[in-house]
Protein backbone atom coordinates (compact mmCIF):
# COMPACT_ATOMS: atom_id res chain seq x y z
CA UNK A 1 0.00 0.00 0.00
CA UNK A 2 2.83 2.36 0.87
CA UNK A 3 4.44 1.75 -2.53
CA UNK A 4 1.16 2.39 -4.31
CA UNK A 5 0.85 5.77 -2.60
CA UNK A 6 4.32 6.63 -3.78
CA UNK A 7 3.37 5.73 -7.33
CA UNK A 8 0.33 7.99 -7.35
CA UNK A 9 2.33 10.71 -5.61
CA UNK A 10 4.88 10.74 -8.42
CA UNK A 11 2.19 11.43 -11.02
CA UNK A 12 0.34 13.90 -8.82
CA UNK A 13 3.47 15.89 -8.10
CA UNK A 14 4.50 16.07 -11.77
CA UNK A 15 1.14 16.19 -13.55
CA UNK A 16 1.83 19.68 -14.94
CA UNK A 17 5.15 18.55 -16.42
CA UNK A 18 3.51 15.45 -17.89
CA UNK A 19 0.67 17.48 -19.46
CA UNK A 20 3.07 20.06 -20.89
CA UNK A 21 5.31 17.40 -22.41
CA UNK A 22 2.33 15.51 -23.87
CA UNK A 23 0.90 18.64 -25.51
CA UNK A 24 4.38 19.71 -26.61
CA UNK A 25 4.87 16.36 -28.30
CA UNK A 26 1.40 16.57 -29.87
CA UNK A 27 2.12 19.94 -31.46
CA UNK A 28 5.86 19.53 -32.03
CA UNK A 29 8.16 18.87 -34.92
CA UNK A 30 7.69 15.10 -34.68
CA UNK A 31 3.94 15.46 -35.33
CA UNK A 32 2.75 18.49 -37.32
CA UNK A 33 5.12 18.37 -40.36
CA UNK A 34 5.03 14.57 -40.67
CA UNK A 35 1.32 13.85 -40.30
CA UNK A 36 0.11 16.82 -42.40
CA UNK A 37 2.59 16.43 -45.26
CA UNK A 38 0.28 14.30 -47.37
CA UNK A 39 -2.67 16.63 -46.79
CA UNK A 40 -0.74 19.70 -47.94
CA UNK A 41 0.80 17.89 -50.93
CA UNK A 42 -2.13 18.16 -53.35
CA UNK A 43 -3.12 21.80 -52.68
CA UNK A 44 0.49 23.05 -52.68
CA UNK A 45 1.49 21.30 -55.92
CA UNK A 46 -1.72 22.35 -57.67
CA UNK A 47 -1.26 25.97 -56.61
CA UNK A 48 2.47 26.26 -57.35
CA UNK A 49 3.02 23.85 -60.22
CA UNK A 50 5.76 22.03 -58.30
CA UNK A 51 5.99 18.29 -58.77
CA UNK A 52 5.12 15.92 -55.94
CA UNK A 53 8.77 14.93 -55.70
CA UNK A 54 9.83 18.57 -55.36
CA UNK A 55 7.27 19.18 -52.64
CA UNK A 56 8.03 16.03 -50.63
CA UNK A 57 11.76 16.72 -50.81
CA UNK A 58 11.07 19.49 -48.29
CA UNK A 59 10.59 16.86 -45.60
CA UNK A 60 14.22 15.81 -46.06
CA UNK A 61 15.22 18.94 -44.17
CA UNK A 62 13.30 17.70 -41.11
CA UNK A 63 15.29 14.48 -41.22
CA UNK A 64 18.56 16.41 -41.54
CA UNK A 65 17.48 18.57 -38.62
CA UNK A 66 17.69 15.59 -36.29
CA UNK A 67 21.48 15.97 -36.41
CA UNK A 68 20.95 19.02 -34.21
CA UNK A 69 19.35 16.76 -31.60
CA UNK A 70 22.59 16.18 -29.64
CA UNK A 71 23.19 19.94 -29.53
CA UNK A 72 19.69 20.49 -28.11
CA UNK A 73 20.36 17.70 -25.63
CA UNK A 74 23.62 19.41 -24.63
CA UNK A 75 21.79 22.69 -23.97
CA UNK A 76 19.23 20.83 -21.85
CA UNK A 77 21.92 19.05 -19.85
CA UNK A 78 23.84 22.26 -19.25
CA UNK A 79 21.22 24.97 -18.93
CA UNK A 80 18.03 23.07 -18.11
CA UNK A 81 15.07 22.33 -20.33
CA UNK A 82 12.70 25.18 -19.51
CA UNK A 83 14.10 27.94 -21.69
CA UNK A 84 15.27 25.57 -24.40
CA UNK A 85 11.69 24.33 -24.75
CA UNK A 86 10.07 27.77 -24.53
CA UNK A 87 12.39 29.37 -27.09
CA UNK A 88 12.08 26.42 -29.44
CA UNK A 89 8.28 26.37 -29.21
CA UNK A 90 8.24 30.06 -30.21
CA UNK A 91 10.77 29.48 -33.02
CA UNK A 92 8.86 26.45 -34.32
CA UNK A 93 5.60 28.42 -34.34
CA UNK A 94 7.29 31.32 -36.17
CA UNK A 95 8.70 28.93 -38.77
CA UNK A 96 5.19 27.64 -39.55
CA UNK A 97 3.81 31.18 -39.76
CA UNK A 98 6.67 32.31 -42.02
CA UNK A 99 6.14 29.27 -44.23
CA UNK A 100 2.57 30.40 -44.75
CA UNK A 101 3.59 33.99 -45.45
CA UNK A 102 6.44 33.42 -47.91
CA UNK A 103 6.21 29.76 -48.93
CA UNK A 104 4.75 30.46 -52.37
CA UNK A 105 7.53 32.90 -53.36
CA UNK A 106 9.71 30.17 -54.89
CA UNK A 107 10.64 26.56 -54.37
CA UNK A 108 13.94 27.49 -52.70
CA UNK A 109 12.23 29.93 -50.37
CA UNK A 110 9.88 27.08 -49.45
CA UNK A 111 12.88 24.81 -48.81
CA UNK A 112 14.54 27.54 -46.74
CA UNK A 113 11.43 27.70 -44.58
CA UNK A 114 11.56 23.97 -43.97
CA UNK A 115 15.29 24.15 -43.21
CA UNK A 116 14.63 26.86 -40.62
CA UNK A 117 11.81 24.77 -39.16
CA UNK A 118 14.08 21.72 -38.94
CA UNK A 119 16.59 23.58 -36.78
CA UNK A 120 14.20 25.83 -34.85
CA UNK A 121 11.85 23.02 -33.92
CA UNK A 122 14.36 20.52 -32.54
CA UNK A 123 13.57 21.74 -29.04
CA UNK A 124 10.04 20.39 -29.51
CA UNK A 125 11.27 16.89 -30.41
CA UNK A 126 11.20 13.76 -28.20
CA UNK A 127 14.76 14.62 -27.12
CA UNK A 128 13.57 17.45 -24.88
CA UNK A 129 10.28 15.99 -23.65
CA UNK A 130 11.85 12.70 -22.55
CA UNK A 131 14.71 14.70 -21.00
CA UNK A 132 12.22 16.63 -18.85
CA UNK A 133 10.09 13.63 -17.91
CA UNK A 134 13.06 11.38 -17.22
CA UNK A 135 14.29 13.76 -14.53
CA UNK A 136 11.01 13.77 -12.64
CA UNK A 137 9.85 10.15 -12.85
CA UNK A 138 11.61 7.14 -11.39
CA UNK A 139 9.12 4.41 -10.46
CA UNK A 140 6.93 5.03 -13.52
CA UNK A 141 9.42 6.48 -15.95
CA UNK A 142 8.46 4.03 -18.71
CA UNK A 143 4.75 4.78 -18.42
CA UNK A 144 5.46 8.51 -18.28
CA UNK A 145 7.54 8.24 -21.46
CA UNK A 146 4.71 6.29 -23.10
CA UNK A 147 2.08 8.87 -22.20
CA UNK A 148 4.19 11.77 -23.45
CA UNK A 149 5.28 10.13 -26.69
CA UNK A 150 1.68 9.12 -27.40
CA UNK A 151 1.08 12.81 -28.06
CA UNK A 152 2.28 12.45 -31.64
CA UNK A 153 -0.03 9.46 -32.10
CA UNK A 154 -2.97 11.51 -30.87
CA UNK A 155 -2.11 14.21 -33.40
CA UNK A 156 -1.91 11.51 -36.07
CA UNK A 157 -5.52 10.64 -35.26
CA UNK A 158 -6.97 14.15 -35.71
CA UNK A 159 -4.22 16.26 -37.32
CA UNK A 160 -4.77 15.27 -40.97
CA UNK A 161 -8.50 15.98 -40.71
CA UNK A 162 -7.81 19.32 -39.03
CA UNK A 163 -5.34 20.21 -41.79
CA UNK A 164 -7.85 19.20 -44.47
CA UNK A 165 -10.54 21.39 -42.86
CA UNK A 166 -8.15 24.35 -42.56
CA UNK A 167 -6.97 24.09 -46.16
CA UNK A 168 -10.49 23.82 -47.55
CA UNK A 169 -11.56 26.80 -45.42
CA UNK A 170 -8.60 29.18 -45.67
CA UNK A 171 -6.11 27.79 -48.21
CA UNK A 172 -2.80 26.05 -47.64
CA UNK A 173 -0.74 29.14 -46.79
CA UNK A 174 -3.13 30.37 -44.12
CA UNK A 175 -3.29 26.80 -42.80
CA UNK A 176 0.44 26.86 -42.03
CA UNK A 177 -0.20 30.12 -40.15
CA UNK A 178 -3.12 28.44 -38.37
CA UNK A 179 -0.90 25.63 -37.11
CA UNK A 180 1.74 28.14 -36.03
CA UNK A 181 -0.86 29.93 -33.91
CA UNK A 182 -1.97 26.63 -32.37
CA UNK A 183 1.63 26.00 -31.27
CA UNK A 184 1.72 29.43 -29.63
CA UNK A 185 -1.63 28.94 -27.92
CA UNK A 186 -1.34 25.32 -26.75
CA UNK A 187 2.12 24.15 -25.59
CA UNK A 188 3.68 27.58 -25.01
CA UNK A 189 1.49 28.71 -22.08
CA UNK A 190 1.81 25.27 -20.47
CA UNK A 191 5.59 25.39 -20.80
CA UNK A 192 5.73 28.83 -19.19
CA UNK A 193 3.50 27.75 -16.30
CA UNK A 194 4.63 24.21 -15.54
CA UNK A 195 8.19 23.57 -16.72
CA UNK A 196 10.63 23.78 -13.81
CA UNK A 197 13.37 26.35 -13.55
CA UNK A 198 16.99 25.67 -14.42
CA UNK A 199 17.94 24.50 -10.95
CA UNK A 200 15.17 21.93 -10.82
CA UNK A 201 15.38 20.64 -14.38
CA UNK A 202 19.13 20.60 -14.90
CA UNK A 203 20.11 18.36 -12.00
CA UNK A 204 19.64 14.60 -11.87
CA UNK A 205 17.08 13.16 -9.50
CA UNK A 206 18.24 12.84 -5.93
CA UNK A 207 16.68 11.66 -2.71
CA UNK A 208 13.67 13.70 -1.71
CA UNK A 209 12.61 14.78 -5.21
CA UNK A 210 10.61 11.65 -5.92
CA UNK A 211 9.99 10.29 -2.47
CA UNK A 212 12.45 7.48 -3.06
CA UNK A 213 16.19 6.87 -2.98
CA UNK A 214 17.95 6.99 -6.35
CA UNK A 215 21.34 5.21 -6.48
CA UNK A 216 24.33 7.46 -7.11
CA UNK A 217 25.02 5.64 -10.37
CA UNK A 218 21.77 7.12 -11.67
CA UNK A 219 23.78 10.29 -12.25
CA UNK A 220 25.08 8.40 -15.23
CA UNK A 221 27.75 8.64 -17.88
CA UNK A 222 29.01 11.40 -20.09
CA UNK A 223 28.54 11.11 -23.85
CA UNK A 224 32.22 10.20 -24.19
CA UNK A 225 31.84 7.38 -21.69
CA UNK A 226 28.70 6.15 -23.42
CA UNK A 227 30.56 6.04 -26.73
CA UNK A 228 33.01 3.54 -25.22
CA UNK A 229 30.19 1.27 -24.02
CA UNK A 230 29.21 -1.55 -26.37
CA UNK A 231 25.59 -1.16 -25.27
CA UNK A 232 25.39 2.24 -26.93
CA UNK A 233 26.12 0.65 -30.31
CA UNK A 234 23.84 -2.33 -29.73
CA UNK A 235 20.94 0.03 -29.02
CA UNK A 236 21.79 2.34 -31.93
CA UNK A 237 22.23 -0.37 -34.56
CA UNK A 238 19.25 -2.39 -33.36
CA UNK A 239 16.90 0.55 -33.62
CA UNK A 240 18.34 1.80 -36.88
CA UNK A 241 17.35 -1.62 -38.25
CA UNK A 242 13.94 -1.58 -36.56
CA UNK A 243 13.21 1.98 -37.72
CA UNK A 244 14.24 1.11 -41.28
CA UNK A 245 11.87 -1.83 -41.42
CA UNK A 246 8.93 -0.17 -39.67
CA UNK A 247 9.18 3.09 -41.66
CA UNK A 248 9.55 1.20 -44.90
CA UNK A 249 6.50 -0.95 -44.19
CA UNK A 250 4.33 1.99 -43.14
CA UNK A 251 5.31 4.22 -46.07
CA UNK A 252 4.72 1.40 -48.56
CA UNK A 253 1.76 -0.29 -46.89
CA UNK A 254 -0.89 0.94 -49.34
CA UNK A 255 0.82 -0.32 -52.53
CA UNK A 256 1.82 -3.48 -50.67
CA UNK A 257 -1.81 -4.16 -49.82
CA UNK A 258 -2.87 -3.47 -53.40
CA UNK A 259 -0.39 -6.04 -54.68
CA UNK A 260 -1.79 -8.46 -52.10
CA UNK A 261 -5.28 -8.01 -53.53
CA UNK A 262 -6.73 -5.38 -51.16
CA UNK A 263 -8.55 -2.59 -53.09
CA UNK A 264 -7.16 0.90 -52.54
CA UNK A 265 -10.30 2.18 -50.83
CA UNK A 266 -10.21 -0.67 -48.33
CA UNK A 267 -6.48 -0.19 -47.86
CA UNK A 268 -6.89 3.50 -47.02
CA UNK A 269 -9.45 2.57 -44.38
CA UNK A 270 -7.14 -0.03 -42.89
CA UNK A 271 -4.27 2.46 -42.63
CA UNK A 272 -6.24 4.31 -39.97
CA UNK A 273 -5.41 1.43 -37.64
CA UNK A 274 -1.77 2.58 -37.53
CA UNK A 275 -2.56 5.63 -35.41
CA UNK A 276 -4.55 3.54 -32.92
CA UNK A 277 -1.75 0.99 -32.69
CA UNK A 278 0.91 3.68 -32.21
CA UNK A 279 -0.95 5.18 -29.24
CA UNK A 280 -1.59 1.77 -27.71
CA UNK A 281 1.99 0.66 -28.31
CA UNK A 282 3.48 3.67 -26.56
CA UNK A 283 1.34 3.59 -23.45
CA UNK A 284 1.23 -0.21 -23.08
CA UNK A 285 4.96 -0.54 -23.68
CA UNK A 286 5.69 2.21 -21.19
CA UNK A 287 3.74 0.40 -18.49
CA UNK A 288 5.55 -2.88 -19.20
CA UNK A 289 8.98 -1.26 -19.08
CA UNK A 290 8.38 -0.20 -15.48
CA UNK A 291 7.64 -3.75 -14.38
CA UNK A 292 9.98 -6.03 -16.33
CA UNK A 293 13.52 -6.12 -17.66
CA UNK A 294 13.29 -3.76 -20.64
CA UNK A 295 15.44 -5.68 -23.19
CA UNK A 296 13.31 -8.81 -22.77
CA UNK A 297 10.04 -6.89 -23.25
CA UNK A 298 11.55 -4.97 -26.17
CA UNK A 299 12.72 -8.15 -27.87
CA UNK A 300 9.27 -9.70 -27.58
CA UNK A 301 7.42 -6.62 -28.85
CA UNK A 302 9.82 -5.94 -31.71
CA UNK A 303 9.23 -9.43 -33.09
CA UNK A 304 5.71 -8.26 -34.01
CA UNK A 305 6.67 -6.67 -37.36
CA UNK A 306 8.48 -9.88 -38.34
CA UNK A 307 5.17 -11.72 -37.99
CA UNK A 308 3.52 -8.94 -39.99
CA UNK A 309 6.01 -9.49 -42.82
CA UNK A 310 5.18 -13.20 -42.94
CA UNK A 311 1.45 -12.41 -43.03
CA UNK A 312 1.91 -9.98 -45.92
CA UNK A 313 3.83 -12.36 -48.17
CA UNK A 314 1.53 -13.43 -50.97
CA UNK A 315 -2.19 -12.66 -51.01
CA UNK A 316 -3.85 -11.60 -47.77
CA UNK A 317 -7.41 -11.13 -46.57
CA UNK A 318 -8.62 -7.88 -45.04
CA UNK A 319 -8.48 -9.50 -41.62
CA UNK A 320 -4.87 -10.61 -42.07
CA UNK A 321 -3.97 -7.16 -43.42
CA UNK A 322 -5.56 -5.52 -40.37
CA UNK A 323 -3.55 -7.75 -38.03
CA UNK A 324 -0.33 -6.98 -39.91
CA UNK A 325 -0.98 -3.22 -39.77
CA UNK A 326 -1.71 -3.36 -36.04
CA UNK A 327 1.50 -5.31 -35.42
CA UNK A 328 3.61 -2.81 -37.37
CA UNK A 329 1.87 0.17 -35.77
CA UNK A 330 2.36 -1.28 -32.30
CA UNK A 331 6.10 -1.64 -32.94
CA UNK A 332 6.24 1.89 -34.36
CA UNK A 333 4.67 3.17 -31.17
CA UNK A 334 6.96 1.19 -28.90
CA UNK A 335 10.33 2.00 -30.47
CA UNK A 336 10.66 5.59 -29.19
CA UNK A 337 9.62 4.50 -25.68
CA UNK A 338 12.18 1.73 -25.64
CA UNK A 339 15.12 3.84 -26.84
CA UNK A 340 14.36 6.63 -24.35
CA UNK A 341 13.97 4.16 -21.49
CA UNK A 342 17.11 2.16 -22.33
CA UNK A 343 19.16 5.36 -22.62
CA UNK A 344 18.06 6.50 -19.17
CA UNK A 345 18.59 3.09 -17.51
CA UNK A 346 21.95 2.19 -19.04
CA UNK A 347 23.59 5.63 -19.27
CA UNK A 348 21.78 7.56 -16.54
CA UNK A 349 20.63 11.18 -16.52
CA UNK A 350 23.90 13.11 -16.35
CA UNK A 351 24.20 13.55 -20.14
CA UNK A 352 20.88 12.01 -21.13
CA UNK A 353 20.03 14.80 -23.58
CA UNK A 354 23.20 14.36 -25.65
CA UNK A 355 23.15 10.56 -25.51
CA UNK A 356 19.49 10.24 -26.48
CA UNK A 357 20.01 12.92 -29.12
CA UNK A 358 22.62 10.75 -30.85
CA UNK A 359 20.47 7.62 -30.57
CA UNK A 360 17.55 9.65 -31.93
CA UNK A 361 19.61 10.23 -35.08
CA UNK A 362 19.91 6.48 -35.60
CA UNK A 363 16.12 6.13 -35.47
CA UNK A 364 15.59 8.84 -38.06
CA UNK A 365 18.47 7.63 -40.22
CA UNK A 366 16.81 4.24 -40.50
CA UNK A 367 13.47 5.84 -41.27
CA UNK A 368 15.00 8.21 -43.83
CA UNK A 369 16.73 5.59 -45.95
CA UNK A 370 13.81 3.15 -45.96
CA UNK A 371 11.47 4.72 -48.58
CA UNK A 372 14.10 5.06 -51.37
CA UNK A 373 15.46 1.55 -50.69
CA UNK A 374 11.97 0.05 -50.74
CA UNK A 375 11.17 2.02 -53.89
CA UNK A 376 14.34 0.94 -55.69
CA UNK A 377 13.80 -2.74 -54.92
CA UNK A 378 10.16 -2.52 -55.97
CA UNK A 379 11.12 -0.80 -59.24
CA UNK A 380 13.57 -3.61 -59.92
CA UNK A 381 11.45 -6.60 -58.88
CA UNK A 382 7.89 -5.34 -59.25
CA UNK A 383 7.05 -6.67 -55.77
CA UNK A 384 7.99 -6.39 -52.09
CA UNK A 385 8.36 -10.11 -51.50
CA UNK A 386 12.17 -10.11 -51.24
CA UNK A 387 12.07 -7.22 -48.78
CA UNK A 388 9.47 -8.96 -46.65
CA UNK A 389 11.64 -12.08 -46.39
CA UNK A 390 14.72 -9.99 -45.53
CA UNK A 391 12.86 -8.02 -42.87
CA UNK A 392 11.41 -11.20 -41.39
CA UNK A 393 15.04 -12.14 -40.65
CA UNK A 394 16.38 -8.69 -39.68
CA UNK A 395 13.64 -7.88 -37.14
CA UNK A 396 14.44 -10.91 -34.91
CA UNK A 397 18.20 -10.26 -35.15
CA UNK A 398 17.73 -6.65 -34.06
CA UNK A 399 15.28 -7.64 -31.33
CA UNK A 400 17.35 -10.47 -29.83
CA UNK A 401 20.55 -8.40 -29.90
CA UNK A 402 19.00 -6.29 -27.12
CA UNK A 403 19.22 -9.32 -24.82
CA UNK A 404 23.01 -8.77 -24.69
CA UNK A 405 22.61 -5.46 -22.80
CA UNK A 406 22.79 -7.02 -19.34
CA UNK A 407 21.82 -5.41 -16.04
CA UNK A 408 20.84 -1.76 -15.77
CA UNK A 409 23.63 0.62 -14.79
CA UNK A 410 21.46 2.17 -12.05
CA UNK A 411 20.54 -1.09 -10.33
Amino acid sequence: MHSLKKDFSEFRRNCGILLTSFVGMMFGIAAIPFYTLGVFAGPVTQDTGWTMQQFQFAFTFILLGTFFGPMIGHFCDRFGSRWVAILSIVAFAMSLILLGLVGQASLWVFYSGWAFMAVAGQGTSPVIWTHIVGRHFVQHRGLAFGIVLAGSGVFAAFGPRLASFAISSWGWQNSYIFFGLIVLLAPLPLAIIFLPSKGQSSKPLLRGETGTDVPGSALGKTLGQALTDYRFYVIGLSFLTIAFGVAGLISNMLPLLEISGIPMQDGVGLLGLIGIAVIGGRIFMGALLDRFWAPLIAAAVLLAPALACLLLIGGVSKGEAAIAILLVGFAAGAEFDIVAYLASKYFGLLAYGKIYGVLYISLFAGAAIAPPVFGAIFDRDGSYELLLYILAILFPIAAFSLLTLGRYSDS
